[in-house]
């Protein structure tokens, strides 16, 4: 069943809310989509960030300017002003001001 199938399983003997189960497969789709390949893990996210950005010279030297751009854009992901379905699933940018600690 593998291992998610495992962690549903078990999450089904358990007598959890709604509202828990629905925080807990919220976490589950991103592992989930990361273990199939639907979304891209952050280091492959981040490798494509870098290549495709016009200042990269396919020299594999990351420059400041590279390095800044990199850092806002994380930062406008985490503030969801950025959308990176690539990355993350849809509606899953700010966990921690959502509720999801």
């Amino acid at each position: 069943p593998g291992l998610l199938g495992l962690v549903d399983a078990y999450l089904g003997t358990l007598e959890l809310t709604p509202v828990e189960r629905k925080k807990i497969d919220k976490y589950l789709g991103l592992v989930r989509g990361r273990a199939d390949g639907t979304l891209q893990t952050p280091a492959t996210w981040i490798r494509s960030f870098v290549r495709s950005h016009p200042a990269y010279k396919l020299d594999s030297v990351v420059s400041q300017e590279i390095n800044y751009d990199l850092l806002i854009a994380i930062d406008r992901i985490e503030r969801g002003t950025l959308c990176a379905p690539e990355l993350l699933p849809e509606g899953y940018s700010q966990p921690y001001l959502n509720g999801f600690h």
